[in-house]
């Protein structure tokens, strides 16, 4: 059998099977496989099954099933690559889905998006106050007052990881800005 003939079976194999994959299965990994190695596992399959390397192989049906296969390939990376994600998709590949349906990718998306901003940090009233106060002087540049208004956000939420990190953000900020507090430059001098 020639090459093109047995990559042509292949697609057509995958392609049925594709609604019976899991993202694991599609990028040829075990369910618990460290995160460093998703990235490299989609790129050798993402190279294998190419559309483009499949151009040559027949019509447009092979095409239309190749772009199908790496929208798939694709689809799993992005799940899998981000932790909040993958542990969604976990929870309902235990409950037997096979895809990741929209409701738990949204979850896991605003997961993600409040992971990643600083604002939705908070959880109570009186945090949120001290800790907007905090992101107005970490934007301002002045780390002192950063500092500060984080450690009364602490006192309302002592367990707040977000906190604490940019507590230790702001800190370092602080002491590689250190502000000369002898000198006003507004300060009139009459000779």
């Amino acid at each position: 059998m020639n090459r093109r003939m047995k990559q042509a079976i292949e697609l057509e194999t995958l392609h049925e099977l594709l609604p019976d994959l899991s993202y694991y299965q599609l990028l040829g990994l075990e369910l618990g496989v460290e995160q460093s190695s998703i990235e490299q596992a989609f790129r050798a399959e993402a190279r294998r099954l190419h559309p483009d390397r499949s151009a040559m192989l027949g019509g447009p049906e092979i095409k239309s099933k190749a772009n199908a296969i790496y929208r798939s390939l694709n689809e799993a990376y992005r799940t899998l690559r981000d932790p909040d994600a993958r542990a969604a998709y976990d929870e309902e590949l235990a409950s037997g889905g096979r895809r990741m349906s929209a409701e738990a990718r949204k979850e896991a998306e605003a997961a993600a998006a409040a992971a990643n901003n600083p604002e939705l940090a908070a959880k109570t009233e009186k945090g949120m106050k001290y800790w907007k106060l905090a992101l107005q002087c970490w934007e301002a540049k002045d780390y002192k007052g950063t500092v500060m208004q984080i450690q009364f956000a602490l006192m309302y939420e002592k367990d707040n990881d977000t906190f604490k990190e940019w507590l230790e953000k702001a800190k370092k900020a602080k002491d590689d800005n250190p502000v000369d507090d002898g000198h006003n430059p507004y300060k009139l001098r009459i000779v």
